[in-house]
């Protein structure tokens, strides 16, 4: 019978009876576009062989009584077959069809059949696939089309083998959902993040590998961001769990201080959900526990000195260290800075001579990245901190512009005018103003906005207009409790018909930029990462030994009775400095962080109340920090009880172990140990090197700091004097010191005080000259010049530049030191 034309239908009828084996010619087949067998599919038996149906694009074969006659369907030559519909063929030689040559199978119906497996060709445009509830395993490679809905499962109880790769439809979740008995699986194209618990999740679950072998081990092919840092056995356990997954720890820690509560104990840990907003014992996790693991003390001696700069700081003509010196170093035992760290036991180790004979007693502070967010409108600020050895990224929907940039743009800069809250609209709102600058930038098709901007003294304000510039809304810093000083910024949602905002900033300290952002994540409100290079800082004060400053154990106590600018002078001399701001704020950071609290004395002790202390009492405790009077009564609630200078218990403790009935015991010691520090604070005044308060016409209580790469910075700090600091400057560089009006007490807050003095050139000196609530490791005093000598301002020794471990203690020994 020949088809009329091309596309016709043809129906053949056989008028004789057929038997077994007896063959039927059909010739043309080649032809053939559709072949509709359902009247007969009951009837075929054995083998069906229609790879010679080289133009067949739909094939149906289905019985609907169902038949289990037919044991083998074969259709590898029709590669221009588009849809196979093979419903109600049961028997049980028919359990498999390999379909990997029809690359062009859109729809598969197998409905109420036998098939334990089908595989389908890579990269087929299938839209539609029924199979049946005998299937064993699902396998689906590369089918770009189907999605979820196309996708049929007759019953789900026998599949124990599930590959899903490179089928973005299909979501492989609800899949397993389905599946209850599913042991083996393979789902590539993972790009995900969360807790771990989807990794928790899958640790009793075998794999399918690339060849289509079951292994051992769960086959996740792709990336798994974790939220949350796991520690170093766990996750060398997935590791190997999920050989094909890139299971990536968080590129950051985030803590959490929530500035509107009065407890020093403000802290929380969003990495592990411990401290303060959590209800819980706060606990360093993640990057804050690798950084303190990576912390030693070391002895140090200068190998290369560096160049050096002319500036002016403080009223004094001076020079300042670029950062090509070198020190060479090698660690100590971190249980006992009497000897060096060349063997696991102390007892195995070598002796160390802390006399300065065999260099400085130094603290090693890692490379790390570090960035802070203020979030003032909602009283919390935030750290965001991270040992990586690259920087961090940054959500793509955030963008920034500087103040200069937008003062190019066109409207962008408005002199000599403020904004006032509650006029309808802009013109009406500007007033007037010498002082103060309009700043104007789009905000239209973004969520979230950081702009600087000024205490909302007499109702100045910002606002966010509309397309036809009509005021929407006004965003006002609130003056109450403030904690705020101007050229700070604030972080506010954008509303959504906003098309402009207009901020009112400080003309002469407009801020530094604006940011824009769809992102949810706080931490995206600030784009720029701070890389803080590896440095070493005085574990213990300076003291003269013959004629150089040393960080040393002397047998007394540390130098005192230098002006600021001799502590300055000499340091460089020897190819170093002084502790310097931005190191002295990393170490406040740091103990927040470790400890979940803001109140060092409280925490670490306060020490013997006086500025004579004997240097050393902490090297036989190694790193190991002292603790407070509280914690040590509670071990022993007979330590001695004597509280001194407003309220503060005087005395540091040593937790120690009994050896003889194991139980754990306290050591009373005059000194303390915060972040492994001796003495940082309650002591003598340390110096703070490379920054001063010049009080000029033009920076009126602006601290300015001298930065690394020898750029030059100012952040407006308080000015009020005699204060207890409530809040700090923090931002980008985590600034410790104090802004705002806002006073709090010994007992709350950060527990330490904040003095400044508006003449000009102020040094600044930290941690206080004795024990007291009044100072710990944020207090700061600006109220001193440089040329003042005084029995309780001490220094420690400090270096920026290249550090070298050496290679053994002998060679350490035998390096020479050259300043």
């Amino acid at each position: 019978m020949l088809a009329a034309d091309k596309g016709s239908q043809v129906q053949l009828v056989f008028d004789t009876d057929l038997i077994v084996n007896d063959p039927q010619y059909i010739y043309g087949a080649s032809r053939i576009m559709g072949l509709d067998l359902t009247d007969v599919s009951h009837a075929i038996l054995q083998t069906l062989n229609l790879s010679n149906l080289t133009a067949l694009r739909t094939l149906d074969i289905s019985c609907a009584g169902t038949q289990s006659t037919l044991g083998n369907l074969i259709v590898d030559g029709c590669k221009n077959l588009r849809s196979l519909n093979m419903g109600g063929l049961q028997s049980a030689l028919l359990t498999g069809m390999d379909l990997t040559n029809n690359t062009k199978l859109e729809t598969f119906l197998a409905s109420d059949t036998a098939l334990t497996g089908v595989t389908f060709a890579k990269g087929s445009p299938l839209t539609k696939a029924v199979l049946p509830a005998t299937l064993q395993t699902l396998d689906l490679r590369y089918l770009s089309k189907l999605q979820m809905g196309g996708l049929t499962l007759e019953g789900t109880d026998n599949i124990t083998r599930l590959v899903v790769d490179n089928c973005p439809g299909i979501d492989w979740t609800q899949l397993m959902a389905k599946c209850p008995n599913v042991k083996y699986i393979r789902i590539t194209g993972i790009d995900e993040e969360g807790d771990g618990s989807l990794l928790r999740q899958y640790m009793e679950m075998g794999g399918v590998d690339e060849s289509g072998g079951n292994v051992e081990t769960c086959r996740l092919v792709g990336s798994y961001q974790l939220t949350q840092y796991i520690d170093d056995v766990e996750f060398q356990r997935y590791q190997q769990h999920y050989p094909e997954l890139n299971i990536m720890q968080p590129p950051y820690t985030v803590v959490e201080f929530d500035d509107s509560v009065a407890d020093d104990a403000n802290v929380s840990n969003l990495d592990n959900e411990t401290g303060y907003k959590y209800g819980n014992a706060y606990q360093p996790s993640g990057h804050i526990k690798s950084y303190l693991s990576q912390r030693h003390r070391v002895l140090a001696k200068v190998t290369k000195k560096a160049t050096q700069r002319n500036v002016s700081m403080a009223g004094v003509d001076t020079v300042i260290n670029n950062l090509d010196g070198e020190m060479t170093y090698y660690p100590l035992h971190d249980d006992n800075s009497n000897y060096y760290a060349d063997a696991k036991e102390v007892r195995d180790c070598s002796a160390a001579k802390l006399d300065s004979s065999e260099g400085d007693i130094m603290m090693l502070e890692p490379h790390h990245w570090f960035k802070g967010i203020n979030d003032y409108l909602n009283r919390k600020h935030y750290i965001c901190f991270s040992t990586n050895k690259t920087v961090p990224s940054v959500s793509a929907d955030t963008v920034q512009m500087t103040i200069d940039e937008i003062k190019l743009s066109k409207g962008g800069w408005r002199e000599g005018y403020k904004l006032t809250a509650n006029k309808p609209t802009l013109s009406e709102s500007y007033v007037a103003d010498t002082n103060y600058a309009v700043i104007k930038v789009d905000v239209e098709g973004y969520s979230r906005v950081r702009f600087p901007a000024v205490p909302g003294t007499n109702m100045i304000c910002s606002l966010f207009l509309a397309e036809d510039g009509s005021v929407i809304s006004n965003v006002l810093v609130p003056t109450i409790n403030l904690t705020f000083e101007r050229g700070q910024y604030i972080i506010s949602d954008i509303p959504d018909s906003a098309k402009t905002l207009c901020a009112t900033v400080w003309k002469n300290t407009p801020g530094d930029k604006v940011v824009l952002s769809n992102s949810d994540k706080i931490e995206d409100m600030e784009p720029d990462w701070v890389e803080i290079d590896e440095y070493l800082c005085g574990v213990v004060g300076s003291t003269v030994v013959g004629d150089k400053l040393r960080a040393c154990v002397s047998g007394g106590s540390t130098t005192a009775n230098m002006a600021w600018s001799d502590f300055h002078y000499y340091s460089v001399l020897r190819g170093m400095q002084q502790i310097d701001f931005g190191m002295h704020s990393d170490i406040a950071n740091l103990f927040y962080m470790k400890y979940g609290r803001r109140n060092s004395q409280e925490q670490c002790g306060a020490g013997s109340h006086t500025n004579n202390r004997t240097t050393g009492g902490t090297m036989a405790h190694g790193i190991a920090d002292t603790i407070g009077y509280d914690a040590a009564k509670g071990v022993n609630a007979s330590v001695t009880n004597s509280i001194v200078d407003n309220g503060v218990h005087q005395y540091a403790w040593y937790l120690e172990g009994d050896e003889e009935s194991g139980a754990t015991t306290v050591k009373q010691i005059n000194n303390i140990c915060c972040c492994g520090y001796e003495d940082i604070y309650g002591h003598k005044y340390d110096m703070v090197d490379n920054c001063d308060m010049p009080n000029d016409s033009a920076h009126s209580n602006m601290l300015r700091i001298f930065m690394p790469d020898g750029n030059t910075r100012y952040i407006k700090v308080s000015s009020y004097n005699d204060i207890w600091i409530t809040n700090v400057y923090h931002g980008q560089y985590g600034d410790v010191i104090a802004v705002g009006s806002a006073s709090g007490s010994a007992s709350t807050y950060y527990g330490d005080k904040y003095w400044v003095n508006g003449s000009a050139n102020r040094v600044l000196f930290r941690g206080y000259y004795n024990a007291s609530s009044y100072g710990g490791i944020s207090y700061t005093n600006a109220v001193y010049g440089a040329s003042g000598t005084y029995t309780s301002v001490g220094s420690r020794l400090a270096f920026r530049g290249k550090i070298v471990k050496a290679s053994s203690v002998a060679r350490y020994k035998a390096t020479s030191e050259v300043a």
